[in-house]
């Protein structure tokens, strides 16, 4: 199991490994946004981790450039298709 921090909320949960980062921000009743529902399209569901990059999925070439495409930052991560495997700490521009 890992632990899920977000802020600014201080909310936490506990998800089983390889868990969707989204996924885990929508149980612990954060909105997160998207337009294409989570289909890796649209680039909204972006977040910042603050601790525990390495407790994440490794980071590939479409997600890199769908970040480019739309001017985030490429430590950011693209939370439909980032799997959570250890304790990390996040946030996203509009909590």
């Amino acid at each position: 199991m890992a632990i899920v921090t977000f802020h600014p909320s201080g909310k936490t949960i506990e998800v089983e490994h390889g868990t969707l980062l989204f996924d885990a921000a929508l149980r612990a009743g954060l909105p997160v946004a998207s337009s294409c529902s989570a289909a890796f399209v649209c680039c909204r569901c972006n977040m910042q981790i603050l601790q525990g990059a390495d407790q994440l999925s490794t980071q590939r070439d479409p997600e890199r450039t769908l970040l480019k495409r739309d001017k985030k930052d490429l430590t950011d991560r693209v939370s439909c298709v980032v799997r959570v495997y250890g304790d990390c700490t996040v946030t996203t521009s509009y909590w």
